[in-house]
């Protein structure tokens, strides 16, 4: 894939004129990556605001000794870097693609320059960034607070429409990575699924069927007031 897709399907540009559009477009290239491909290492430097087209990126960090921590996933339309605040910055994590993936690189000196000419542009992004802070507040909060058992559920009504009672969908990546999203291990995880039988959810690999969205949604008020984002779990 290498035509550019039309920016004002992401949010972060939905509300640019099309003069401001055009010109983001300039310089910006489309790149495609396989499962498992490196988009980016955590201090790099920050050269591009990179933002996702089509499919899953993991974020990470990794220790001084080799360690592994999934800080988010993102999906389609979701930035995965954050707007640049100057040049020169570095990455802050690792991305990495899950399943073939498609991204929108825009080099950061052209972004810096949009956003001193373009006050919506600017906004957006800070927009954005508050956003990416609530969403990692809630992460601590649940890690800190929330059972296994109440992030899975909270992770799977993410991907239930609201109006949906009854539905069957396919996890949007390997319960090895959602166990890592959710900050816990795979045998935490099979046991966290098995306890979610009582309230209607079965599961076959990686098909999950939910009996009643609204019954998981009563087991779970507590802990799904503000479930991640669409382009967070990948609904």
């Amino acid at each position: 894939m290498t035509e550019l897709p039309p920016l004002r399907e992401f949010p972060l540009f939905a509300r640019l004129e099309e003069a401001a559009l055009q010109r983001m477009t300039t310089e910006s290239k489309v790149e495609s990556y396989h499962d498992g491909e490196t988009i980016f290492r955590q201090g790099d430097l920050a050269s591009a605001t990179i933002l996702v087209v089509k499919g899953f990126v993991k974020l990470l960090r990794v220790s001084t000794s080799g360690d592994e921590t999934v800080v988010s996933i993102k999906s389609d339309g979701a930035s995965i870097t954050g707007a640049p605040c100057s040049t020169g910055g570095v990455y802050y994590v690792s991305a990495e693609a899950v399943g073939p993936t498609t991204t929108l690189k825009i080099p950061a000196s052209r972004f810096l320059r949009l956003m001193a000419d373009e006050p919506t542009l600017a906004i957006a992004a800070l927009d954005e960034a508050r956003r990416t802070i609530a969403e990692l507040v809630g992460e601590i909060e649940s890690l800190k607070s929330h059972s296994a058992e109440q992030r899975l559920a909270r992770f799977l009504l993410a991907l239930c429409p609201p109006e949906a009672e009854r539905r069957r969908f396919r996890l949007p990546y390997d319960k090895r990575l959602i166990a890592a999203r959710l900050g816990v291990t795979q045998e935490t995880l099979s046991r966290a699924f098995a306890r979610l039988r009582d309230v209607g959810i079965r599961t076959e690999t990686r098909d999950v069927f939910v009996e009643s969205a609204a019954k998981l949604r009563a087991q779970f008020r507590d802990v799904v007031g503000q479930p991640p984002s669409q382009n967070e779990s990948g609904g």
